[in-house]
């Protein structure tokens, strides 16, 4: 399996990215103007669960397998890939029936006592199909970027996005005169059958591989499997919290905002209008940065178990300064011309303000990636975990104290502030592993909560 030049491994991923966002800006303005803000509402509500028990399922393997194949690879034992793959496929599998299960179990409660919507029963209900797929599909792209090939991803997601749109807008043209379904429900098996298609995707490159797949010579056994689930389960519980903090954001907004709004209906177009309208616009130009982490990762790994990890130097202060232009022009562009794109896209000035306000944090959210992507290839995952306790502890304090008082932007401004903690406290964390590649950085201000993130 020949390694991909890092140019054409970005290019890969910027190249879909860039088709995924454009596609799916279309299609996000077009959905929001076909089920309105309140469907937009109900799908942002069903969507952080799916995505917490995805992660559960995926258990952490997708990056520990990434980390793993990168070192496996860069010694030549390709043998303890395949094992690796296998072990990894049949772990997921069973977490993932596992998953799909407990949500169909508790869709009922959590339609009826945790959201303020019970429409979204039947949502969770079609999600628990997607469950599997999904998590499947993670494991497989973190096994493929562990050798630096980003074309498994790119191309998949491409597939994922075009089946899951293609489905979704054929369905509420020709379909909701003839099926007692809500249009709000048809983006949710649109999802569905995208992560099917991607799942399919990625399998289907089995067949440019050159590892030995079949009746490898070393048993499972041989694997440090300890030591991987020692790595992976600070991320499982990262990504647990993670969608956690997004799911309770789903739940605690909208109940927070009736009592500022006085209606449910109100409140929940206006968190629709928040995470489906602001929040894209605002970190639209992450689509550009996210490959810069994803093809980072790998490298880094590498680098560590290498003889001379400061010849990475001069890469990782390019990504760095990469990131950081990209970020702040897009902030001055986002910032500046909010109004336009607001009334361009969505035909309506209402989210303008919540645009601002997210995007001030873009450079942060940019640089904090990066951050957590060194911590997460040097092996560094329990610092991850506890970076997001504290940040979804103190964005949902400041939820508490903002939104009562300030409606939806309190709730903006309490994710930027996130933003800019996340940044400040990884950058912190990260300075052992920058002086192992020679580069020097002495912030003066004072690093947020820094103290107490240890827990060897």
């Amino acid at each position: 399996m020949k390694a991909r030049p890092n140019l054409q491994n970005f290019i890969y991923l910027l190249g879909s990215g860039l088709l995924i966002q454009l596609m799916g800006t279309v299609y996000r303005i077009w959905l929001a103007r076909k089920i309105g803000a309140e469907g937009l509402g109900i799908f942002q509500m069903a969507y952080p669960v799916y995505r917490l028990l995805s992660s559960i399922a995926a258990i952490g393997l997708p990056m520990a397998l990434t980390k793993w194949v990168a070192e496996y690879y860069a010694v030549g034992d390709l043998q303890s890939i395949a094992v690796l793959k296998k072990w990894a496929l049949r772990v997921v599998t069973t977490g993932s029936l596992i998953a799909s299960g407990s949500l169909l179990f508790v869709a009922p409660f959590l339609s009826k006592v945790i959201f303020v919507e019970s429409r979204v029963k039947f949502s969770l209900m079609v999600l628990t199909v997607a469950i599997p797929f999904s998590a499947l599909s993670a494991v497989l792209r973190g096994y493929y970027q562990g050798f630096s090939r980003m074309a498994p991803t790119a191309v998949s997601e491409i597939t994922e996005q075009i089946a899951e749109i293609g489905f979704t807008v054929f369905a509420l043209i020709f379909l909701t005169a003839h099926f007692p379904l809500a249009g709000y429900h048809y983006p949710i098996i649109g999802l569905t059958i995208g992560e099917l298609v991607c799942f399919i995707t990625l399998w289907a490159y089995r067949r440019t591989e050159t590892i030995p797949d079949r009746s490898p010579l070393l048993p499972a056994g041989c694997l440090p499997k300890i030591e991987i689930l020692n790595y992976a389960w600070p991320l499982l519980l990262n990504q647990i919290i993670v969608s956690t903090g997004a799911a309770a954001e789903s739940a605690i907004i909208p109940r927070l905002l009736v009592g500022v709004y006085h209606t449910t209906t109100e409140s929940t177009q206006w968190f629709g209008i928040l995470n489906g309208m602001a929040a894209p616009v605002a970190y639209f130009p992450l689509i550009f940065l996210a490959p810069l982490a994803t093809v980072l990762s790998p490298q880094v790994s590498a680098s560590l178990k290498g003889p001379n990890p400061q010849s990475f130097k001069t890469k990782l202060i390019r990504y760095y300064g990469a990131a950081l232009a990209m970020s702040a022009i897009g902030l001055i562009i986002i910032y500046s011309q909010a109004a336009f794109l607001s009334n361009t896209l969505f035909h309506t000035l209402r989210p303008v303000y919540l645009i601002r306000v997210l995007v001030l944090g873009l450079p942060f959210v940019s640089l904090g990636m990066l951050n957590l992507t060194v911590l997460s290839a040097a092996g560094d995952s329990d610092k991850i975990l506890l970076l997001s306790l504290w940040a979804i502890g103190l964005k949902t304090t400041l939820f508490f104290a903002f939104v009562p008082l300030l409606g939806v932007s309190g709730a903006a401004w309490s994710i930027t502030m996130t933003q800019i903690f996340i940044f400040l406290s990884s950058l912190a964390e990260i300075q052992p592993h920058l002086a192992r590649f020679s580069v020097k950085i002495r912030p003066r201000w004072p690093l947020p909560c820094h103290f107490p993130m240890k827990l060897r």
